[in-house]
């Protein structure tokens, strides 16, 4: 459950929860309930691109603390540009799937999903086969004469 306060264990839990759905949509008993899972992940790809322009932005605000293990502080300012970069980066690219996942949500919506017709089995059917069709029997497997 999310506390709001605490981003380590808050992503922690993103993550889990994100590989809980990712496991569940494996398989949809009823097809009407992707659109809803659509438009739950655009908003969730509408905060990860908050969460990752946040992350980028707390790199530069901090990066009078940042040092490399060597305890080279130009070159760990450089990295936590670098890193703040990257993640501007992943922002930009999160913007672009959501926007992809809206078009979907759009396309899903006019969606009226209806039961499957029951399609009849024609060998179980004596009725719909054509009792003129020549029907082959398979040669016997491992016979030789």
């Amino acid at each position: 459950m999310p506390i709001f306060s605490n981003p380590v264990q808050d992503a922690t839990e993103t993550r889990q929860a994100v590989r809980a759905l990712a496991h569940a949509s494996r398989a949809f008993a009823d097809p009407a309930d992707t659109y809803q899972v659509v438009g739950e992940l655009l908003g969730t790809l509408r905060s990860l691109e908050q969460v990752l322009e946040q992350v980028a932005a707390a790199h530069v605000r901090h990066q009078d603390k940042a040092f490399l293990d060597n305890g080279d502080h130009e070159a760990g300012v450089d990295e936590a540009w670098a890193a703040a970069n990257a993640l501007r980066k992943a922002a930009e690219l999160v913007q672009l799937a959501e926007t992809a996942v809206d078009q979907a949500t759009q396309h899903s919506s006019y969606i009226a999903w209806h039961p499957a017709p029951v399609a009849s089995r024609p060998e179980l059917d004596p009725f719909s086969r054509d009792p003129f069709e020549a029907h082959f029997v398979s040669s016997p497997k491992g016979l030789s004469l």
